[in-house]
């Protein structure tokens, strides 16, 4: 959508709840426009919303393909972490939330090995590669950063992502339930 439509095309509503899965286990992004038309948006579900928007559409309302890259950044996060976009901060009085995509950040600056480890989703167990969820926290960190030009654009996660597949293509996965329900497809043979 970013590249190949001119001008680019930015969908403006990219969140987990809009990713859906074929029988292949292949995304599909739906929801296309769906924001204009919904004018009963309760609370919560605003709240929710707000973890997947950019800073520049909050403070400014500008809108580019930087947008839909902030919000799949967060995505990543939350299948890597297990965790919603917005996190009620449980030590603040005020009820006030923190931004998953501002948790990452605490997280990766820490430098500190264990507590990347116990921000992981506990449900995948010890059935992943540490590296490559380092690798896909840095890539969704900066899909996050908080000037849009410093995220990659769409070519270049793909790339990063593809080359993270090829790295850790020799690592098995087994089908697990995370406190997220993340999908896994196991190979024909492994079963």
């Amino acid at each position: 959508m970013h590249h190949i439509l001119n001008p680019s095309y930015v969908h403006g509503n990219i969140k987990s709840r809009n990713i859906f899965l074929d029988e292949d286990f292949s995304a599909k992004l739906g929801n296309f426009g769906m924001p204009k038309c919904s004018l009963t948006e309760t609370e919560d579900q605003e709240s929710w919303n707000k973890g997947y928007l950019a800073p520049e559409y909050q403070n400014e309302g500008k809108i580019s393909p930087n947008l839909d890259i902030f919000a799949y950044g967060v995505v990543l996060l939350e299948v890597l972490s297990g965790k919603p976009p917005l996190i009620r901060d449980e030590e603040r009085e005020n009820g006030s939330f923190i931004k998953l995509s501002d948790e990452i950040k605490r997280v990766l600056e820490t430098e500190n090995a264990e507590e990347l480890r116990g921000w992981i989703d506990s449900g995948l167990g010890e059935n992943y590669s540490f590296d490559g969820a380092v690798n896909l926290a840095n890539l969704a960190r900066s899909c996050v950063e908080e000037d849009p030009s410093l995220r990659p654009n769409a070519g270049e996660i793909v790339e990063k992502l593809l080359r993270l597949v090829d790295e850790e293509g020799d690592h098995q996965v087994d089908i697990c339930e995370s406190s997220c329900k993340p999908l896994v497809k196991a190979d024909e043979e492994e079963r």
